[in-house]
């Protein structure tokens, strides 16, 4: 059967699967589900993974079905039932990299560091075995060695099962023998193996890893006898037709991103959908030779919040966080900022890699390590985006573009910058550890210590968003729109997944916040001076009273783990490694105190938070309404389309409550397309749950004007407040409009001057279920207090 055929891509369905919520569960929605007008169920990773794991990219074992989810048998009832309802499923799927947190738990790994640089195992991991004459380094240690030795903390032990005799024991953790060893004294056999055991805080590493995170090592899948076993699953369910596609986690780290999707293409079949996990930089597109359908649509979220960004704001709280970022001596500046952060991280959790490129490309007539490790410096800090693809065309403009930038901003090292980025172009090993190494120093450095440094308006601060700028025009939003459809019309387009560091909803929010700009920060300065801060800093103030105000209602418990791992991934005050216990309970008592505040109803906070309800409810209309008429695939997150009130992970894989969930799709959402009236933006989770069955019915019964063959046009906008207005008509074959979105950025001003052309035809409007004439038509009229309207023609 050909599932592309028999199930068009209308929309996905996220579920975040956990030992607690299996494939049995998954497939006690299915009939709400299909009732909503969903095509396809998306599942988070359905690879065995650490025992207890709550997200699944942890995979031990990329062969077997998670046994807790419910192992094979389970998924393919899954399957089976989605078949039932005609849905399709769609996996995550995580190639990059593999868990060896237990090590008995990775088969691969364990072989590997029993039978060292020689085993089969070796090749799944990319391991510096030069750097310490063919040992890997296992930084696991809580202590140094030898006083872990003293303290009787290690010891060799009778394995507890029959595929090991004997292992070395630390703690609950376990690692394996080279044969012949074991008859050793303790600090003989320690040094006899194709290991060494480290403490953690000790710098060295020589394994490649996902980031920074040492229990996560990464996978060579450009073996090609590694990445047949890392597909096993695909492989597996290749002969069932509900299986529909796959998204592949990460695809920016590995060694050959395309060479890898062309032969997962040729496990998957041409039919299927395939989508990459893929941040992409403003003026960056995918590959065109890359066998996918496009990115999981990070890109879109930054398109779309831009646009409905009030441009009023941007001048009071660059004021505001100009002053706040100055009481505290840091820098304002985004770009400097996110600079600074990139410069930090390629000298402290990803030296090892950075000193792992400069080693490779100190060869005879290379410039002395000095002038390298320079040059390498100035040549990623100018690289505006993740990676490039090299030997892509693209890629290598990308790569002049970025010599001459880095250049430019440190001329005196030209000649280094210049002979670097000749190694990069010329030189296969040298080019590829530095395109591995590019993404990561972005990820880390812009991603998550920037961006939680940088607090002009943090909804901005987005996994794929761009902060250091502030509206997108209309122009530039059609253009954007355009490029989708004409390139990747059936890529993913995202709200709230489990990465983002705030749901969709919460960053409805702090748009509606923007539109008082100037309310918030005199609020934001009079609160900060009128309280005892303790040790805490101005900026990471500001970033709880933003999150308290656009998230409520929060607990004390929820509010103050998020600050601490903002906190601790700014990595200024506190971290991850160095976590400073004073700040972490001053940051306590600072969540106390604002959530009484946000309690009181006669608070100003707690006032503001509520005031922000209802506006951000009805921008959180208008940015759903982008999302399921845009060009692409939309894909909604677990308890949607609920309004999700989340922050950052783990808070963002909260339990969803999914019998009030089913109650509330029975009750509005079925049969899909129902029109029982308007939507009552005071009921926000009935309003969307409407929205979402009538454009996904709407999306089924003209799929032609949504696909491939469809068409992307602007309509003709007038008045003076024309800026305000994203309108446009999703076209069929014949370029015929069967669907026009209109939707009115949020402003402080209180008047829409503005009138829309609405094309021929007659229109009914499935967010005010009304009928709508052709011709000029006045939009604050047509949108009404929602600010969006999305005409179906009748």
């Amino acid at each position: 059967m050909n599932p592309s055929a028999s199930r068009p891509l209308v929309a996905t369905y996220r579920l975040q699967l956990t030992p607690k919520f299996g494939f049995a569960d998954a497939a006690e929605l299915l009939d709400q589900i299909h009732a909503l007008g969903i095509s396809h169920l998306y599942l988070s990773p359905v690879a065995e993974a650490v025992p207890g794991s709550s997200h699944g990219y942890d995979v031990v074992d990329h062969r077997r079905v998670r046994s807790d989810f419910g192992g094979e048998l389970g998924l393919r009832a899954l399957l089976d039932a989605a078949d039932e309802r005609e849905l399709g499923v769609v996996i995550d799927h995580v190639p990059n990299h593999a868990s060896v947190e237990r090590a008995e738990l990775n088969p691969q790994w364990w072989a590997m560091l029993r039978d060292g640089p020689d085993s089969p195992g070796a090749t799944w991991f990319d391991v510096d075995w030069e750097q310490t004459d063919g040992k890997v380094i296992l930084p696991k240690l809580g202590d140094p060695l030898d006083d872990v030795i003293d303290q009787g903390g290690i010891a060799i032990a009778h394995a507890d099962d029959e595929d090991h005799e004997h292992e070395i024991r630390y703690g609950p953790l376990r690692f394996p023998m080279a044969d012949g060893t074991e008859t050793l004294p303790l600090r003989d056999a320690l040094e006899a193996q194709h290991y060494r055991l480290a403490w953690w805080r000790s710098p060295e590493r020589n394994v490649r890893r996902f980031f920074t995170i040492d229990d996560l090592a990464a996978v060579c899948v450009e073996h090609s006898d590694v990445a047949e076993v890392v597909d096993t699953i695909p492989r597996l369910l290749a002969d069932h037709a509900a299986f529909a596609g796959v998204r592949v986690d990460h695809v920016d780290g590995l060694a050959d991103p395309e060479g890898y999707l062309r032969g997962l293409r040729a496990v998957i079949g041409d039919a299927r959908w395939l989508v990459v996990e893929k941040i992409v930089a403003p003026g960056e597109t995918l590959p065109r030779s890359w066998p996918v359908a496009g990115t999981t649509g990070y890109e879109q979220v930054t398109a779309a919040e831009h646009a409905l960004l009030d441009p009023m704001a941007r001048e009071p709280l660059d004021r505001l966080w100009r002053e706040l970022a100055e009481a505290t001596g840091q820098d304002h500046d985004f770009d400097d900022l996110e600079r600074q952060a990139r410069r930090e991280v390629l000298d402290g959790g990803l030296r090892p890699d950075f000193d792992r490129l400069v080693r490779i490309a100190d060869r005879p007539g290379s410039p002395p390590p000095d002038h390298l490790r320079t040059g390498f410096v100035e040549l990623t800090l100018a690289l505006d985006r993740y990676r490039t693809y090299l030997p892509d065309p693209e890629s290598s403009r990308v790569l002049d573009d970025a010599t001459q930038d880095a250049i430019r901003s440190a001329p005196d090292h030209a000649d280094a910058i210049a002979r670097v980025a000749e190694l990069v172009l010329t030189d296969p090993t040298v080019g590829r550890r530095w395109q591995q190494l590019t993404g990561p120093v972005m990820a880390k450095g812009a991603e998550d210590r920037a961006f939680y440094r940088h607090q002009r308006l943090s909804s901005l601060c987005e996994v794929g968003g761009s902060p250091g700028t502030w509206t997108l025009d209309a122009d530039a939003f059609h253009a954007h729109q355009r490029r989708v459809q004409d390139g990747w019309p059936s890529a993913m387009l995202t709200a709230t997944t489990h990465d983002t560091k705030r749901s969709a909803a919460v960053r409805a929010r702090s748009l509606a916040l923007a539109t008082r700009a100037d309310e918030w920060a005199d609020a934001a300065r009079t609160w900060i001076d009128g309280h005892d801060l303790g040790s805490l800093n101005h900026p990471d103030v500001s970033l709880a009273l933003q999150t308290v105000a656009t998230a409520w209602p929060l607990d004390v418990d929820r509010l103050h783990a998020y600050l601490v791992k903002a906190t601790r991934e700014a990595d200024l005050a506190t971290s991850w490694t160095e976590p400073n216990e004073r700040y972490e309970s001053d940051l306590r008592d600072l969540a106390s105190i604002l959530v009484a505040e946000t309690g009181d109803d006669d608070s100003p906070l707690g006032r503001l938070a509520r005031e922000l309800v209802v506006p951000g409810s009805a921008i959180g209309l208008r940015l759903l309404a982008l999302q399921l008429t845009c060009p692409g695939i939309p894909d909604l997150y677990q308890g949607a389309p609920r309004e999700l009130l989340s922050l950052v992970d783990p808070d963002n894989r909260r339990r969803t409550p999914w019998t009030a969930w089913a109650d509330l799709v029975d009750d509005v959402g079925a049969p899909a397309g129902t029109d029982d009236g308007p939507l009552d933006v005071e009921h926000p989770n009935e309003a969307r749950t409407r929205l979402v069955s009538r454009v996904l019915e709407t999306r089924r019964l003209h799929t032609e004007a949504f696909g491939a063959d469809a068409g992307y046009r602007p309509l003709d906008v007038d008045g003076p407040d024309t800026g305000r207005v994203l309108a446009f008509s999703r076209l069929d074959a014949d370029g015929r409009p069967a669907l026009i979105t209109v939707v009115v950025r949020p402003s402080s001003s209180t008047t829409l001057g503005a009138s829309v052309d609405i094309p021929d035809g007659s229109w009914h409007d499935l967010v005010h279920a009304a009928s709508r004439a052709a011709g000029p038509t006045d939009v604050a009229q047509l949108t009404g207090s929602l600010g969006t309207a999305v005409l179906r023609r009748s």
